[in-house]
C-alpha cells in the first residue's frame, strides 16, 4: 500500500500495558466519511481490470449444514477447498454447499465493528469497537481499480494538488486500488512496524479483492494497523509514530526499503520464508555493498527470490498457502519457485492435499504458462505421473487431460504424455454424492456432511448409495474408514472397516474366504462390464451436454443477433430523428437570423428618414396640432423604410440623403399630409 499518512497512535490510559487502547477518543466516523465518497464495492476503470487468474469459478465439495436456519457449510474450521485457497463460494454456482454458506464474507460485507478516531500526530485512525478474534475478517479495502499508467498519472496529479494523504494499494501486477477520492473506511487503517492485522487477496466471483484480517486477537478499543510493506514510489519519507520497539523510524525512503520485508506476506508464507531468512540476506547484501531494490511492478526483490533454498511442503497448512498463491499469482518467477516447492514434495499425504486443493486445475494452468519451456512441462508431467490414484472427476473437471493430449505433439513430451493419459484412463469416474443421497443415508446415524476423511479417501455414489472409496488402495467400504473425524460438532468415533465383500450380518468375520478361479473370473467380468456401461453412460452424458450446450449457444446467438438488429434499427431511427431535429433547428436559426437582419436594416432606414422628415411636416403643426404632427412623422418614416426594404432588403441607407431623395420624400410627404389634413378637417367638422 502507498499512503502518505503515517501509522501512528498516541498513548491513552489503559489497564493493559501490552496494547494501547483508545476508549477516550471521540468517534469521528461520520466526520471521516465526509472527506471522501464511500463505495460499497470497487469500481473498475475497465472490465479487464481485477480479473482473477483462477479463470472459471471453482466449486467446493462441502455440503449444506443448516442449524437454526443458518447454513454453517464452509465455515472457519471446515475443509472447504475454496476457503483454504482464498476463493469465496458464490450462490447458485457452488452446488452442494448450498446458498449463503459461511464462505461469503466479502459478498455479504461481514465487517467487524470499527470506528474512526482522531490521533494527535496524524490524521484519522481506526479502532475496534468489539474484540476481534485472530484471522477474523475486518474490512475490505475498496476503491477505484486502475491500471499502472493511470496510477502514476494520479500520483503526480495528487502531488500537484497538494494532497497530503494518498491511499493506493497494489491489487496485482500493473493494477492498483486507489481509495484517495472514493473508497471505504479501511483507507484509514494506519501502518505499524508491529501490526495486529494483515492484508490478504481473495478471488470473489472472478474478481480479486483485498481484505484486512486480524493477525491476532484485537482488543476492544485497540487501533487496527497493518504493515504497508512497500516503497514510496518517489514520495518523501515521513516519520513513523507507531511507538513499537522495532519501529524503523520512517515510512518510505531508503530506511524503509532496506528494512522492510523483501516479499509480500502471502508470497513469503507460500515460499516458507521466515523473517530471520530475510534479515540474514539483507545483512549479507549490505556487507557486500550491494543495493537492495524491490521491483516497482510487483513489490518483490527478484534477487532474493532467486537465492532462496526452497524446502518441500511439510504440512497441510503449507500446501494451502502454496496452492492459494498459485491460483492467483501472475508473476512467473513466483509461480516457478512455488512450483519447485511442489515438485520437491514427496509425502503422499501432501500429494492428496495438493490434488484436493484444485491441484489438477493448478497444473493445467502451469502447463499453459510454461508452454514455451518443454523442460518445465516435462518436470510437471513426470510429477503428475507420480501422484497417487484418485477418482477421475478432478481430471475431467480441470480439463488437464485435454492439455496433456495437446502436448503429445511435442516429440520430447510424447512418451510421458502417453504414459500419463494411459494411467488416467484406468481411473474410475463416479457420480458425486448428492443432497438426496445424504437424506437417504441419515438413518445410519452418520451425517456425511460432517465427515473429515483420512488422506486418499472419498465419498462416492454407487448403486444409489454412498460408499467410502480409496482409489490408491482400490478399496470400497460401506462404513467410514479408521481415522475419520467430524468437521462440525465434535469428532465421530471410528468404526471397524468392513469391505464390500464381507458378511453383512453385523459380525466381523475373522478371515475372508478366498475366491476360486471361476468366481474370480465371474467377478472380473462383472466389474469390466460395469466399467464399460459406466464409461458408455458418461460418454452419452458428455455428448448430450455438448449437444445441449451447442443448442443453447445457437439460441443465444440468434437472440443476440435479434437484439443487435433491433438496437441498430433503433439507432438508425434515433439518428434520423436527430437529423430532422437538427434541420428544423437550423431553419429556425436561419429564420431568426434573417428576421434579426431585417429588423436591423429597418432600424437603420428609420433613423435615415427620421433625420429630415419631421422638418418637412412641421409647418402643418398650426392646423393639426403637435401630437398629430409627431404621429404623421412616424407613419411617414415607417412607410418610407418599408418601401426601401421591399426594393432591396440588403441595401443600407446612404450617410446623407441626396437632393433627388429629399425631393421624392418631400413630394410623398406633401401628398400624405394633404390626405391626412382633409380627413382631419372632415372629422373636426363632424
Amino acid at each position: 500500500m502507498v499512503s502518505s499518512s503515517t501509522a501512528s497512535s498516541t498513548r491513552s490510559q489503559t489497564p493493559d500495558d501490552k496494547h494501547k487502547l483508545f476508549f477516550d477518543y471521540a468517534d469521528k466516523t461520520q466526520e471521516a466519511l465526509s472527506t471522501f465518497t464511500e463505495l460499497k464495492k470497487c469500481s473498475y476503470a475497465s472490465k479487464e481490470l481485477g480479473n482473477s487468474n483462477s479463470h472459471d469459478f471453482i466449486e467446493c465439495d462441502c455440503y449444506e449444514e443448516f442449524q437454526d436456519g443458518v447454513n454453517h457449510a464452509c465455515g472457519e474450521d471446515s475443509d472447504c477447498i475454496n476457503r483454504l485457497t482464498l476463493i469465496e463460494c458464490v450462490n447458485d454456482l457452488c452446488g452442494s454447499c448450498g446458498n449463503d454458506c459461511r464462505n461469503q464474507r466479502f459478498q455479504k460485507r461481514e465487517y467487524a465493528d470499527i470506528a474512526v478516531f482522531q490521533t494527535q500526530k496524524k490524521g484519522y485512525g481506526v479502532r475496534a469497537q468489539k474484540d476481534i478474534e485472530a484471522h477474523e475478517f475486518i474490512y475490505e479495502y475498496i476503491g477505484e481499480v486502475i491500471a499502472e499508467d493511470e496510477f502514476r498519472d494520479r500520483m503526480i496529479d495528487y502531488d500537484h494538488r497538494g494532497l497530503k494523504h494518498f491511499y493506493f494499494m497494489m491489487l496485482q501486477t500493473g493494477e492498483f486500488i486507489d481509495a484517495t477520492v472514493k473508497g471505504s473506511l479501511a483507507r484509514f487503517c494506519n501502518h505499524s512496524c508491529n501490526p495486529n492485522a494483515y492484508v490478504n487477496k481473495w478471488a470473489v466471483a472472478g474478481k480479486l479483492r483485498m481484505g484486512i484480517f486480524a493477525n491476532r486477537k484485537i482488543l476492544k478499543g485497540e487501533e487496527i494497523t497493518f504493515d504497508y510493506n512497500v516503497d514510496r514510489y518517489g514520495a518523501t519519507a515521513q516519520p513513523c509514530y507507531c511507538d513499537e520497539p522495532n519501529c524503523l523510524g520512517f515510512l518510505g525512503g531508503k530506511t524503509q526499503t532496506d528494512a522492510a520485508s523483501l516479499l509480500p506476506q502471502n508470497y513469503a508464507d507460500a515460499l516458507g520464508v521466515r523473517p530471520s531468512i530475510e534479515k540474514k540476506w539483507i545483512k549479507l547484501m549490505k556487507a557486500n555493498g550491494e543495493k537492495i531494490l524491490k521491483s516497482e511492478v510487483n513489490n518483490i526483490n527478484v534477487e532474493f527470490v532467486k537465492s532462496l533454498d526452497l524446502s518441500p511442503c511439510e504440512s497441510l497448512d503449507d500446501v494451502s498457502k502454496v496452492m492459494s498463491v498459485l491460483l492467483q499469482a501472475d508473476d512467473n518467477l513466483i509461480i516457478r519457485r512455488l512450483m519447485e516447492r511442489i515438485l520437491l514434495t514427496k509425502d503422499q499425504t501432501m500429494h492428496y492435499q495438493i490434488i484436493k486443493l484444485h491441484g489438477y486445475r493448478c497444473f493445467n494452468k502451469l502447463l499453459g504458462i510454461f508452454e514455451d519451456d518443454s523442460e518445465i512441462q516435462l518436470e510437471i508431467l513426470e510429477y503428475l505421473n507420480c501422484l497417487p490414484k484418485t477418482t477421475k472427476n478432478g481430471i475431467i473437471s480441470s480439463q488437464i487431460d485435454k492439455k496433456v493430449e495437446e502436448l503429445k505433439e511435442k516429440p520430447e513430451l510424447t512418451q510421458v504424455s502417453d504414459e500419463l493419459l494411459a494411467k488416467w484412463r484406468s481411473f474410475e469416474t463416479y457420480k458425486r454424492i448428492t443432497k438426496k443421497d445424504i437424506s437417504e443415508s441419515s438413518h445410519k446415524k452418520m451425517d456425511l456432511r460432517r465427515l473429515r476423511l483420512p488422506p486418499g479417501w472419498e465419498i462416492i455414489h454407487e448403486n444409489g448409495k454412498p460408499v467410502y472409496y480409496n482409489a490408491q488402495q482400490q478399496t470400497k467400504l460401506h462404513h467410514p474408514p479408521n481415522g475419520v473425524t467430524k468437521t462440525f460438532g465434535g469428532s465421530q468415533p471410528s468404526r471397524p472397516s468392513t469391505p464390500l465383500d464381507s458378511p453383512s450380518n453385523g459380525a466381523i468375520s475373522s478371515k475372508k474366504r478366498p475366491l476360486d478361479a471361476e468366481e474370480y473370473e465371474k467377478k472380473k467380468k462383472q466389474r469390466i462390464e460395469f466399467q464399460r456401461k459406466e464409461l458408455e453412460r458418461l460418454k452419452n452424458e458428455e455428448l448430450q451436454q455438448l449437444k445441449d450446450k451447442l443448442e443453447l449457444e445457437d439460441q443465444k446467438k440468434t437472440e443476440l443477433e435479434k437484439i443487435i438488429a433491433e438496437a441498430n434499427q433503433q439507432k438508425e431511427l434515433e439518428k434520423q430523428q436527430k437529423f430532422k431535429e437538427q434541420q428544423e433547428e437550423e431553419q429556425k436559426r436561419q429564420k431568426k437570423l434573417q428576421q434579426s437582419k431585417g429588423d436591423y436594416m429597418l432600424h437603420k432606414w428609420n433613423r435615415f428618414f427620421a433625420g429630415f422628415v419631421p422638418n418637412l411636416v412641421r409647418h402643418y403643426e398650426k392646423d393639426l396640432g403637435k401630437d398629430h404632427i409627431k404621429e404623421c412623422a412616424r407613419d411617414i418614416v415607417k412607410t418610407l423604410s418599408s418601401k426601401e426594404l421591399k426594393k432591396d432588403p440588403k441595401k443600407s441607407p446612404p450617410p446623407e440623403p441626396s437632393k433627388e431623395k429629399k425631393a421624392k420624400v418631400r413630394e410623398f410627404t406633401k401628398v400624405y399630409m394633404e390626405k391626412f389634413s382633409q380627413k382631419y378637417a372632415q372629422r373636426k367638422k363632424k
